[in-house]
C-alpha cells in the first residue's frame, strides 16, 4: 500500500505536525505500507533522504501568504496527475481546500492538528478564510481525524459528522544532545538544573510567554529563564518581550536540531508551559517523556496529556503562575517525583508505535 502525505512544510521535521507525520511514517514500512512525503523544496534540503520515505520536492511561491497554498495546490496537482497512491493523508484543516480536487481520485484521510484560526499571528480576513475550511475538512475526508479530543468532540458537534480522536505520540525518536546543549547553557551563563524554561516553536501571544515573564520577576526566589522560540513570527510582540524582561532572563532563537532542544529541556529544572490554547502540544509530550517536571496552563487539552503528574495554574492568570511556581522551588522532591510519573505513563499511553498503528489501521479501512 502507497500513503502519500500532503499538508505540512516538509522533512526533517522542525514543527509540531511535521514531527507527527516524521514518527509515524517512518514506522508504517515495518507495517508492510510505503509511504511518500510531500515536501516544500525551499524547506527540505536537495540531499535529505530518510530511510523507509520516499521524499517528492516541489516548488512553492514566496510570501507568508502564498506559499503554504502554493506548495499544496502543487503537491495536489502532482498526487492527481502525475502518481499513483492506494490513499492520501491530509494534514491541517487549513490545507482543506485542495481535498475537493484529491478526493477525485482518492479517499483521503484528513487530520487537524488545531484550530490556526485561533493564533494571532494570522489577520482577520485570513481567520476567517482558515474557519471556513472546517466543513470540508469534516464533510470531503473519508475519515477525519483530530489530535485533540477537545477538538474531535467540537466539530463532531458542530459539523453532525463524527471526528475521531488519535492523538500525538511520544518516543525517543531524537535523543537529547547534551553535550551540545550544555555547550548553548553555558554562552547564555547558566547552569544545568538552575533555570526555568520555556519552549515554543513561535513566539507568539498565544502561547502566553508574556504571562511567564511577568510572573517570573514576582518569584520569590531568584532563578534563570531561558525562553526558546521563533521570535520573527510577531516582531513587535517580541520586542516588548525583551523590554519587559529582567537580567535572569535569556532569548535563544529557534533551535532545528532537536536533540539540542530536548538536551535543554532535559537539563532544566522546570519546563513552564503558559499557552492559551493548543491541540495536543509536543513540547509537553516531549518534555514529559524525558520525565522534566512542568508547570502548565489549565485548559483541558493540556489536562488531556498530564493529568494528575503535572502541576497546573489557572489560565491567564499571572498571579496563579506566581504562587505555583514559589511552590514549586520550595518542594523539589515533589516535582521531581511528579515528573517521573509522568515519563512512565506518557511511555505506556502516547507511544509512536501505537500511534502509528492506529493509522495504519485507518488505512487499511480506506484501502
Amino acid at each position: 500500500m502507497r500513503v502519500a502525505f500532503l499538508g505540512i512544510k516538509g522533512l526533517p521535521a522542525r514543527g509540531g505536525a511535521e514531527r507527527v507525520v516524521e514518527a509515524v511514517a517512518t514506522r508504517l514500512p515495518g507495517m508492510g505500507i510505503s509511504p511518500v512525503v510531500y515536501c516544500d523544496r525551499n524547506y527540505t534540503p536537495a540531499e535529505t533522504s530518510i530511510d523507509g520515505l520516499k521524499l517528492i520536492r516541489l516548488a512553492a511561491l514566496p510570501g507568508k501568504y502564498v506559499r503554504a497554498i502554493s506548495f499544496n495546490l502543487v503537491a495536489a496537482f502532482h498526487a492527481i496527475f502525475l502518481a499513483n497512491y492506494d490513499l492520501i493523508h491530509l494534514h491541517h484543516i487549513e490545507a482543506s481546500f485542495v481535498l475537493p480536487m484529491l478526493r477525485m481520485r482518492y479517499k483521503v484521510v484528513a487530520t487537524s492538528h488545531g484550530f490556526a484560526y485561533q493564533i494571532d499571528k494570522w489577520s482577520p480576513s485570513a481567520k476567517r478564510l482558515m474557519k471556513l475550511m472546517e466543513n470540508p475538512f469534516v464533510k470531503l475526508a473519508n475519515i477525519p481525524t483530530a489530535v485533540s479530543a477537545g477538538h474531535a468532540q467540537s466539530l463532531s458537534t458542530r459539523y453532525g459528522r463524527s471526528v475521531r480522536f488519535v492523538p500525538n505520540g511520544a518516543g525517543m525518536e531524537y535523543k537529547p544532545d547534551l553535550l551540545k546543549s550544555a555547550k548553548m547553557l553555558k554562552g547564555h551563563g547558566l547552569v544545568p538544573g538552575e533555570f526555568l524554561i520555556l519552549v515554543t516553536g513561535r513566539i507568539i501571544p498565544t502561547k502566553g510567554v508574556h504571562l511567564a515573564i511577568r510572573a517570573h520577576k514576582q518569584m520569590k526566589r531568584k532563578i534563570a529563564l531561558l525562553i526558546v522560540g521563533d521570535e520573527t513570527q510577531a516582531p513587535a510582540y517580541a520586542r516588548e518581550l525583551r523590554d519587559m524582561a529582567g537580567p535572569l532572563v535569556r532569548f535563544q532563537a529557534h533551535i532545528n536540531d532537536q536533540g539540542i532542544v530536548l538536551g535543554l529541556m532535559a537539563q532544566a529544572r522546570i519546563l513552564i508551559f503558559p499557552s492559551l490554547t493548543e491541540a495536543m502540544s509536543m513540547v509537553l509530550l516531549e518534555a514529559a517523556s524525558l520525565g522534566v517536571p512542568i508547570i502548565c496552563s489549565n485548559i483541558p487539552e493540556n489536562r488531556k496529556i498530564l493529568g494528575d503528574e503535572a502541576t497546573y495554574f489557572e489560565l491567564e492568570n499571572k498571579d496563579s503562575l506566581v504562587e505555583i511556581l514559589d511552590w514549586a522551588m520550595d518542594n523539589p522532591a515533589r516535582i521531581v517525583e511528579l515528573g517521573k510519573q509522568a515519563k512512565e505513563n506518557i511511555h505506556q499511553t502516547y507511544a509512536w508505535d501505537t500511534i502509528a498503528s492506529q493509522y495504519a489501521e485507518l488505512y487499511r479501512e480506506l484501502a
